[in-house]
């Protein structure tokens, strides 16, 4: 994989970097499998476009991860003092 002349260049040198395999699963890409270019740490966090911050995922790996990094940027801090309070 990696050499197909319509892979984009991206998907192809993500491709051989990974040795074939989505980096949040582990399993290997089939031709048939929808592939997508992550941001290991998302741009809206300072993240850089370039290959060490890149990664190629299967589509619902993709998905699940951007989740994942949704939700720890929404959940706030708990606050230690206050759950330690007790008012009564």
């Amino acid at each position: 994989m990696g050499k197909h002349p319509e892979a984009p260049t991206r998907v192809a040198t993500l491709l051989k970097i990974q040795k074939g395999k989505c980096t949040h699963c582990g399993l290997f890409f089939r031709h048939e499998d929808l592939m997508e270019i992550d941001h290991k740490i998302p741009r809206s966090q300072g993240g850089k476009d370039s290959y060490d911050n890149l990664q190629l995922l299967h589509g619902h790996c993709h998905d699940a991860k951007t989740a994942t990094d949704k939700v720890a940027v929404t959940v706030p801090e708990i606050d230690e003092d206050y759950l330690n309070c007790n008012p009564f």
